[in-house]
């Protein structure tokens, strides 16, 4: 890390290639708390990269700014794929043991790509949370997601086919309450909740956390909350009177 976004490429044991690929962007805020500078704006996408997995090389990395047009409820999915693999003794089963990384952080557990699957891309889903929220959207931060390989049999070096990230758009549904409040004048608790817009939710409180029809249970208390925003805000009046504890939860309403 940084790498470098100009790497002019060649052929044989000189040239100039990485680990790291960037797309075009600016790159000034480093996210993962790792000590290293930034390598700034990048005015193309870069054009040269190491794109094979060795024994003495085993990680890529690919660079990127998150489009500010990304919302709290898109999902992300990474795929990579290989197209062959060399080895030192085909009679033995091998392959590579790889392991994925969002800005620093581990994302799922190892999966195996044996060479027996070696056509078959591997993928791992992560979320915006994942990326630091809606905190970190556009110019300037360094975000990244990495692969990590251990060779396992006679495995030498495996050449990459592709890389790619979707964003699937809605696809995060968990209703998140992102932050609560009581209002010591009139008893009024207000929160907010990651929601998807025209999306009608149902909100439910209790201050017993027992089943509905119970003392203190579940009671819904509006059936038709219309989402105008990807954090809604809701308010029930005058909750907190009375009340030394109160929980709140979010459902998408049934139709």
């Amino acid at each position: 890390m940084p790498g470098n976004p100009a790497n002019t490429g060649g052929a044989g044991n000189n040239r100039d290639v990485d680990d790291d690929y960037y797309f075009a962007g600016s790159y000034n805020t480093v996210v993962d708390g790792g000590d290293y500078t930034p390598v700034g704006d990048v005015d193309v996408n870069e054009s040269y990269f190491d794109r094979a997995l060795t024994n003495g090389d085993p990680n890529m990395r690919w660079h990127f700014n998150v489009p500010r047009t990304v919302g709290p409820n898109d999902a992300f999915t990474f795929t990579v794929d290989f197209y062959n693999l060399n080895e030192l003794d085909p009679a033995v089963e091998s392959g590579y043991d790889l392991t994925f990384f969002v800005d620093g952080k581990q994302i799922g557990e190892m999966q195996p790509h044996s060479e027996a699957d070696f056509s078959a891309a591997q993928s791992w889903d992560f979320t915006l949370d994942d990326l630091g929220g809606t905190a970190e959207l556009g110019a300037g931060f360094d975000h990244y997601v990495e692969v990590r390989s251990t060779p396992t049999g006679s495995s030498r070096w495996a050449s990459l086919d592709y890389a790619k990230v979707d964003i699937i758009a809605g696809a995060n549904q968990d209703l998140i309450i992102t932050e609560l409040s009581v209002d010591p004048d009139n008893n009024n608790v207000t929160f907010s909740f990651q929601a998807k817009v025209g999306l009608i939710y149902a909100v439910d409180r209790s201050t017993t956390l027992r089943s509905s029809g119970e003392p203190g249970g579940w009671l819904e208390i509006n059936d038709s909350l219309v989402a105008q925003s990807e954090i809604q805000s809701f308010t029930d009046p005058g909750a907190a009177a009375g009340n030394a504890k109160f929980f709140y939860r979010v459902r998408v309403a049934e139709e």
